[in-house]
């Protein structure tokens, strides 16, 4: 029967490396989270997100004042219809159009990235946002999607009970990157690589710090030791 080599990790070890390198670990940390911080300000994008809710009720019958329970459910069902008409190039090209996003090289797939449609549970509301690297952009664009929303259901399924619940405000504080998120990214590829390095001075390590140590490597009784006369004899000159 073969017997596999074990490698048995001392915890004490660990903690003496830690030590002895603290000061290149704790510099090691510092530039992966520094660096990080540096691509996150100067070298990703900066984007930002406006959004408009819009409410839509289906009345089936168009000539009463009054909401049944059934529009609200039939509505809520046709929810997932509405956001694939908001996705639709129907929709994305008047938009491009009304607002000569085609200068800024914007066509249906660069509109279909920028642009998320998604609605609120167990209701009728319908959320559009818009992420692109201009705030008054973004607002512009979720906006014109709304009215042009509003103009193509009323042909496309003759519903004309669109509210917009708000509109679409330029937004003042960028939606990404996250400067904490990429910081802590920094901080624990940091912890990763002081790791390797522990893992890599560990098994560098060819000191033999105690008997059973040495009986290991030599598989010898021990006879003898000798003292360690680093601290003194402990007796008087």
């Amino acid at each position: 029967m073969n017997e596999k080599e074990e490698i048995e990790i001392d915890l004490s070890r660990v903690i003496d490396i830690i030590k002895k390198h603290f000061n290149l670990f704790v510099i090691i940390i510092l530039i992966a989270s520094i660096i990080a911080a540096l691509i996150t300000m100067f070298l990703i994008p900066k984007k930002y997100t406006a959004e408009a809710k819009l409410i839509i009720v289906q009345k089936s019958n168009p000539d009463s004042q009054q909401i049944s329970y059934n529009d609200i459910q039939t509505s809520q069902k046709l929810v997932n219809t509405y956001s694939e008409i908001l996705k639709s190039e129907a929709v994305s090209d008047e938009v491009i159009k009304n607002l000569e996003l085609d200068v800024k090289n914007i066509d249906h797939s660069s509109y279909l990235k920028m642009v998320n449609i998604s609605s609120i549970k167990d209701t009728e509301v319908i959320k559009i946002s818009v992420e692109t690297q201009e705030p008054k952009l973004s607002a512009e664009i979720a906006n014109e999607i709304v009215l042009v929303f509003q103009k193509k259901i009323a042909t496309i399924m003759n519903i004309e009970n669109v509210t917009v619940l708000n509109s679409a405000k330029v937004p003042e504080q960028k939606s990404s990157p996250s400067n904490f998120k990429n910081i802590l990214i920094g901080f624990l590829l940091g912890c990763i690589i002081d790791g390797c390095f522990v893992i890599y001075f560990l098994l560098n390590d060819r000191n033999i710090r105690t008997e059973e140590e040495l009986k290991k490597i030599f598989n010898y009784p021990i006879i003898g030791l000798i003292p360690d006369m680093s601290h003194g004899t402990g007796g008087t000159e």
